[in-house]
């Protein structure tokens, strides 16, 4: 029911917003032809990740994009400025990056990173849901948001080194068993709109693992 909602409410945004007529980065005048909503200039600065998928603990990985002020600036208008059909755009990119890779048949279904309810219903939407929502529509796959819980709150991990980092994530994962079906024998992408040292994505693969998945791959809009 929450999920029909939040998927009716992003239609009408559709409606609201069409695509762009100004860049979604900068802000200067596009039009329908540009690729990603970006303007040249922006498309230019963009720092793409070129690197072929790394191993994370068994864990296939993809990041899109280098973390900079362009990155940054889309992930920021997107979580805190409330831009929400950006998240259209960053899938379009991460899509891209899979196909370039030859990964985009390699899932059956996308988990994305959950955010604490609290601050979801602060913010008003989970941006990795979104951006996973528009991806599986992009790949002709399902995105189960259920799939994984955040059971407590974690302090920023602005500042905190990896260790910090790991000790901080720990134990804030669960599997929702009423939706563990769901993943039971599939390929499942993990989503997150950002990858630092890789602590979030570990600690959801352990979680999902219980589940019994075919196989567990992540990929990452921006990475440091």
């Amino acid at each position: 029911m929450i999920r029909d909602l939040g998927i009716a409410a992003d239609r009408l945004l559709g409606l609201i917003y069409p695509d762009p007529i100004y860049c979604i980065c900068c802000g200067n005048i596009i039009d329908e032809t540009r690729t990603y909503g970006l303007c040249d200039h922006c498309v230019r600065h963009m720092v793409w990740d070129t690197s072929p998928p790394s191993d994370i603990d068994g864990m296939e990985t993809m990041r899109c994009c280098q973390y900079g002020i362009y990155e940054r600036t889309l992930i920021f208008s997107l979580k805190y400025n409330g831009k929400r059909y950006i998240a259209r755009h960053i899938a379009e990119m991460m899509r891209d990056k899979m196909i370039h890779e030859n990964r985009d048949r390699n899932y059956d279904i996308i988990v994305p990173v959950p955010l604490y309810k609290r601050k979801e219903r602060k913010r008003g939407f989970n941006q990795t849901f979104l951006i996973g929502k528009y991806l599986a529509k992009e790949l002709g796959i399902e995105c189960v948001p259920e799939v994984l819980m955040r059971v407590r709150e974690t302090r920023p991990m602005r500042g905190l080194s990896p260790q910090e980092r790991a000790e901080n994530i720990a134990g804030c994962f669960a599997l929702n068993e009423n939706f563990a079906d769901e993943i039971c024998g599939r390929n499942v992408l993990l989503l997150d709109d950002f990858y630092t040292t890789g602590a979030t994505a570990k600690e959801c693969r352990k979680v999902l693992m219980q589940a019994g998945p075919a196989g567990i791959g992540f990929i990452a809009f921006a990475a440091k």
